[in-house]
């Protein structure tokens, strides 16, 4: 049989061609192949600002339902108390991952600070509606909590707010199981005088001064108090914290008012006397 003499061009022509698919094979799956990218990862929440006093807790088994919970958060503080009660919960937050927050609290009843006293936290924080949270420790440390962002976080703090001065009507509240309240005033500098002092309880006869300085740019006021004169001089010292204005009757007629030294701390709503 004669041998056929195809051209050189001819006989390359199937290896070109298999090159040909193999590059548009390699292109098809190239984008296939890229790994997916990988998400941002969720800002952290910031939990700043004043919770109002409808948050409630179950806590020591079930055996205390609270309904009257409210906080204030600043940097890395939270202080959540309960005016019925008499309890707060001082807290340093020690971790925020995007909405997962952990934090160490410090547990006072009735000013004082009980030997079982303390508890951790890990909870939720959906920036500005809402912190919920389960305490891990043992009676009014363990249980559950949530807290209700309040509205009156757009109303930026000012001591105009807040001021009654000497000759004024009073800011009144029981601290430390008082039957006495303690009552105070504020003037247009944001000093602080004792005009009664409470009795009985953790501050008998103690004289609060001290003041109270407006955060910038949120509802929420810093104060520095310095007790002095109580009896038997237990609960002398300087303590901090924080305070927030609400209304109920009145605009600005009710301040909440929280401060601690590490053993002792009185709280509550103080409303205005006449």
């Amino acid at each position: 049989m004669p041998q056929l003499n195809l051209p050189k061009r001819l006989t390359a022509f199937p290896l070109i061609l298999l090159v040909l698919i193999a590059l548009v094979l390699q292109g098809c799956f190239h984008d296939d192949d890229d790994p997916a990218p990988v998400p941002a990862p969720a800002p952290d929440a910031n939990p700043v600002g004043y919770y109002e006093n409808a948050g409630t807790a179950s806590v020591n088994g079930g055996a205390l339902l609270i309904d009257d919970l409210q906080a204030m958060v600043h940097g890395n503080r939270i202080m959540m108390m309960s005016a019925t009660e008499e309890l707060l919960y001082e807290g340093t937050i020690t971790d925020i991952s995007g909405n997962d927050f952990t934090a160490d609290f410090t547990i006072y009843y009735r000013g004082e600070k009980p030997t079982e006293s303390t508890a951790t936290v890990t909870g939720q924080i959906t920036e500005g509606s809402s912190i919920t949270g389960t305490l891990i420790g043992s009676g009014v440390g363990s249980g559950t909590f949530s807290l209700l962002y309040a509205s009156t976080n757009s109303e930026v703090a000012a001591i105009s707010r807040i001021e009654n001065g000497v000759g004024k009507a009073e800011w009144e509240g029981q601290v430390g199981f008082s039957g006495f309240e303690l009552r105070f005033t504020i003037d247009n500098a944001g000093v602080i005088t004792t005009t009664s002092s409470p009795i009985p309880g953790a501050f008998t006869s103690c004289d609060f001064a001290g003041t109270i300085t407006p955060i910038g740019g949120s509802s929420l006021y810093n104060v520095s108090m310095n007790l002095s004169g109580c009896l038997g001089g237990t609960a002398d010292g300087d303590y901090t914290g924080f305070a927030a204005s609400r209304s109920q009757m009145n605009p600005d007629d009710t301040l909440v008012l929280a401060v601690s030294d590490g053993r002792y701390s009185p709280n509550t709503d103080f409303i205005i006397f006449n």
